[in-house]
């Protein structure tokens, strides 16, 4: 007999669950300095949490495993586009009080902006659903975009970058703006745009391993 905390999981509760992993990876890279590969662990961080609806929807769930889907899509939220964010800037370098300051407002936007979507949900308007404030997933595109920065400006830089990068979402997620939900073709744009992203900083690692085994 499996435990029905075990009974939770099906198909979209261990994708999403893959998610946290990913979120995990990007922690351990960023920590040992490979903030090339910590960045793509983000990215496909972002695109699980935007798929395990999609897979949710298409399978036959009990009711346990669907409210427990609910509560781990908000957990892992949390921990890959708050938690694995921030401690990605602390690790490349924003240690200064004012960057410490931008990644705690950060983190606690992150927080209150889950917590009322899951108190409050979507608002609907026609057909169109709507989020509250900027939904904390695109963190996995904006960081991401932003880090690409970091390839041409020198590293003073590239922190004031990402400090106003940190503090432009914060502000965003517990914005007071209508946000659509977006669906259909926009899964195929954030799947080429992950792509695109993956291929830059592939490229980029290459780079970096070929300029040090010829340094050697």
């Amino acid at each position: 007999m499996f435990s029905p905390i075990l009974k939770q999981l099906d198909l979209a509760n261990s994708f999403t669950l893959t998610g946290l992993i990913l979120s995990f990876f990007s922690v351990i890279l960023a920590v040992n300095g490979k903030f090339n590969l910590a960045i793509i662990c983000l990215i496909y961080a972002g695109i699980v949490d935007l798929l395990d609806g999609l897979v949710a929807s298409k399978i036959e769930r009990t009711p346990l495993q669907s409210g427990a889907g609910k509560q781990l899509d908000s957990v892992v939220d949390l921990c890959s586009f708050g938690f694995a964010p921030a401690l990605f800037a602390y690790c490349f370098g924003l240690r200064d009080w004012l960057s410490i300051t931008i990644l705690i407002l950060y983190l606690g936007a992150n927080a209150l902006r889950l917590v009322y979507f899951n108190n409050q949900g979507l608002e609907t308007q026609g057909k169109q659903e709507y989020f509250t404030g900027l939904p904390v997933t695109y963190a996995a595109l904006f960081i991401p975009i932003a880090f690409t920065a970091h390839f041409v400006l020198p590293l003073t830089q590239i922190k004031l970058v990402l400090d106003g990068v940190y503090l432009l979402l914060a502000i965003a997620m517990v914005a007071d703006f209508k946000m659509p939900k977006l669906r259909g073709i926009w899964y195929v744009i954030f799947g080429v745009g992950a792509i695109a992203l993956t291929v830059i900083y592939t490229w980029a690692i290459f780079i970096v391993a070929t300029f040090a085994s010829t340094a050697r």
